[in-house]
């Protein structure tokens, strides 16, 4: 009794923090971006919660979980969470190195006993796994599966997927290949199913209640693609990468768990830090977005010197992203039934960057491609308009010139139809709503050119 009175008082007090931090929160930006961005790049539906001081303060569901028969997004839906599913794996590995089940500086080979890395392969360590620097690639993202239908186990997909890429220890590679071999060496090294531990000794004990690893079987919002198509459900081989069910408020509870001096006995707080603590410089594309890399986290350094830990996550039809402060207890979680989300979580972490009295994290550096991609639709419109005007003007030009202007016309219709034809082109992720301005930019100015190349020719 003693215990829920407890219970009671600490709910009353976390409403009452609550209602005081949110005068806060920029509520009306944020639902003002999401909404602005959903209509703009297409974006069906999103789900946003922000923690100050380590407590979920405002949650928002805008948009639809299903546009084709109008039901509403809901704060309680379930979302694939896609890649933030390594960081709240990274819990769960670091829970068996601190039970003592599980040494992150030894092999793996120890623990496998139902597939091995082929012979000749480097020892590798979970160590490296969880800071993709095993030299280990990518891995099959499009090896997806219809829940009820057959799909091949972990080990036989990894025995198909395993790659090395470079000798370890690596410079950064980010690998899903990588966490699905982390998944194989805790089932082994425990002799447990990986969804069974986890949601015994990590999801339950940090109150994700909603969240699973195994296909739920309930009613989700439907997924849509980067041409804005819906997405039917599927799961994947391995689920350590990318394979968790969570709701927004789960992920929020996961985020309140890793603050500074956070009430969670999942793990110590030095166990904490040291999967926020960077291990990799973060090189290639991601370094776009990330300085390093911890454990399960990307990290970067505010522009106020405080550091934050982070991870997104892109699947099939489906984004994510999770962003906090430690040491303040600041966070923002997001979700999205679509995959063309990633400017609209640029501008909210834009807007919330701004609340916190910081630069926009790195994220946000998305948006630089649509400033980019305007610059170029507007240089191919002068482009177009003076070869078209000397196309007409029959003005007189040298067979060099006439080459060059062939080439670049061939390019500029070709290109477009190229990339329409592709299912993925990171491209299409980063600029979901400028992308058919910029093909139909390239389209025109190749005809321009075409029919200044096809004008009169000097003798």
């Amino acid at each position: 009794m003693a215990r829920r009175s407890l219970l009671v008082i600490a709910l009353l007090g976390a409403v009452a923090v609550s209602s005081v931090v949110l005068k806060a929160i920029p509520s009306d930006r944020i639902s003002d971006a999401v909404q602005a961005r959903m209509e703009r790049d297409g974006v069906p539906g999103v789900v946003v919660v922000v923690l100050e001081n380590g407590i979920p303060v405002w949650t928002r569901a805008l948009g639809q979980a299903d546009p084709a028969t109008g039901r509403e997004m809901t704060v309680d839906a379930l979302f694939r969470v896609e890649s933030i599913t390594k960081s709240v794996t990274a819990w769960g590995a670091m829970r068996l190195a601190e039970t003592g089940r599980l040494d992150f500086d030894a092999p793996i080979a120890d623990c496998l006993t139902r597939w091995q890395p082929p012979e000749g392969t480097p020892l590798l360590t979970p160590r490296q796994l969880l800071s993709h620097s095993a030299g280990i690639g990518l891995g099959d993202f499009t090896a997806r599966y219809a829940p009820d239908a057959p799909r091949p186990g972990l080990a036989e997909h990894l025995a198909e997927d395993f790659e090395m890429i470079a000798t370890p220890p690596a410079t950064f590679s980010y690998s899903d290949t990588g966490f699905n071999l982390l998944e194989l060496v805790m089932e082994d090294c425990t002799g447990e199913d990986f969804a069974a531990f986890m949601t015994r000794e990590v999801l339950g004990p940090l109150g994700m209640e909603q969240a699973g690893f195994d296909w739920p079987g309930v009613e989700m919002p439907t997924g849509h693609d980067l041409h804005g198509r819906p997405v039917a459900p599927y799961v994947y081989p391995g689920r350590a990468s990318g394979g968790l069910f969570a709701t927004a408020g789960d992920i929020a509870r996961f985020a309140a768990a890793a603050m500074d001096g956070a009430d969670q006995d999942v793990l110590s707080p030095g166990g904490v830090a040291d999967l926020h603590r960077p291990a990799m410089a973060v090189g290639g594309l991601f370094g776009f977005a990330a300085e390093r890399y911890g454990l399960g986290h990307f990290t970067e350094t505010l522009s106020d010197g405080r550091a934050a830990v982070w991870h997104g996550g892109q699947g099939y039809g489906w984004m994510s992203h999770l962003h906090l402060v430690p040491e303040t207890g600041d966070g923002i979680v997001i979700l999205s039934n679509s995959q063309r989300a990633w400017p609209l979580f640029a501008d909210v972490l834009r807007v919330w960057s701004e609340s916190l009295g910081v630069q926009p994290v790195a994220m946000t550096r998305v948006l630089w491609a649509e400033t980019a991609a305007r610059v170029v639709i507007a240089g191919l419109g002068i482009v177009a308009a003076l070869a078209l005007w000397v196309a007409v003007a029959c003005a007189s030009r040298t067979r060099a010139v006439r080459a060059i202007a062939g080439a670049a016309s061939a390019a500029l219709i070709v290109w477009p139809l190229w990339a329409a034809a592709q299912d993925y082109l990171f491209l299409f992720s980063i600029l979901p709503g400028l992308w058919l301005w910029l093909a139909a930019s390239c389209g025109i100015a190749g005809l321009c050119l075409a029919a200044f190349t096809l004008g009169r020719q000097q003798r």
